[in-house]
Formats: structure tokens, sequence, C-alpha cells
């Protein structure tokens, strides 16, 4: 029931996050980082789903990478944050086993997996780093939980950011 709800929350999160994009262009805002990286963990989480490839992690680097340089430029947190976060989904998708995905999106488990995760790889989905992203993630969503409480706006970049962490969070604990 769990993953079911979680899948619903990741979607609706991904969709959330294309129609704020396509709200902001057709506005001709300039777009921030945070929605564009909230959108491509949103649509990373859905193609970790449908096709389940190790070799996905890429743009995540890519993105991770160019997130980190901003960070240590701008020296801003946000940046960091969403660097972290494109870096947790590159790891995810490379300790994946390629194969067909059925069921829900973000029940990574052996035992009714989707997303086949190989966390019995020997020497890559090393255990300590996957505890650190999910208390990582873990720590976002409770951030996140009590943007929601506090702030006036943004409500749903927090609401956004919510599911996603969450989701990753469960995605790590479920691969330990």
């Amino acid at each position: 029931m769990v993953e079911q709800v979680m899948t619903g929350a990741v979607v609706a999160a991904a969709l959330a996050s294309l129609l704020r994009l396509g709200v902001l262009l057709r506005n001709r805002t300039p777009l921030c980082h945070v929605d564009v990286a909230q959108l491509l963990m949103g649509a990373g989480m859905v193609a970790m789903h449908l096709t389940p490839s190790p070799a996905l992690a890429a743009p995540f680097v890519a993105a991770g990478c160019w997130l980190a340089v901003q960070a240590a430029r701008r020296r801003t947190r946000s940046h960091l944050h969403h660097a972290i976060g494109t870096l947790a989904m590159a790891y995810m998708f490379a300790a994946q086993q390629s194969g067909s995905a059925a069921g829900t999106l973000v029940a990574a488990s052996h035992h009714h997996a989707p997303v086949a995760i190989a966390a019995e790889a020997p020497g890559f989905a090393v255990p300590l780093i996957a505890w650190a992203l999910m208390a990582y993630c873990a720590l976002s969503a409770g951030f996140a939980g009590t943007d929601l409480l506090r702030t006036p706006a943004p409500k749903l970049r927090s609401l956004v950011e919510l599911a996603l962490s969450a989701a990753m969070a469960h995605m790590f604990l479920a691969m330990l």
C-alpha cells in the first residue's frame, strides 16, 4: 500500500514540476534550478520504473556535476542540495540491474522489485553510501514537510520536494 501511495506521489510531483516549468516558460519567467532539478528527479524516478538501466545514470552525473560547480561558484546550499539529489539518483541508476520493470515505482526491495537494485553486486553498491543518502533524503523530506507548515510560499515546491525526497529515502531503505 505504501508503495502505491508513493508511486502516485512521485508521478504527481513529476507532473506538477512539468506544469510549473510550462507556466514559467509561457510567462517568459526565468527558470530556477530548483524547478529543473525537481523535474529531472521526478522524470528520473518514473524512468527508473519504465526502463531500468544503469546507463541512465549519465544525465544525472552531468547534472550533479553542473550543480556542484554552481554551488561552489555561487556558494548556495540549494545548488549543493540538488547536486546531492541528482548524484543520489545517479547512484540509484548505476546500482540497478537491467531488466524489465513491473509493479509500483518505489518498491525497490528484492522481494517485489520492479526496480532491481544490485545490492548484492560485489564492490559496487556500497551500503555506507546508500545509508548516508537514505538519511540525507529522509532529512530533506523532513525539512520540506516543515517548510509546508511555516512558510507562506512556495508551497508547491515544498510539496514536490517532500514527495521526491520521501520516495528516494524509501527506495534507498528498500535497497539496503
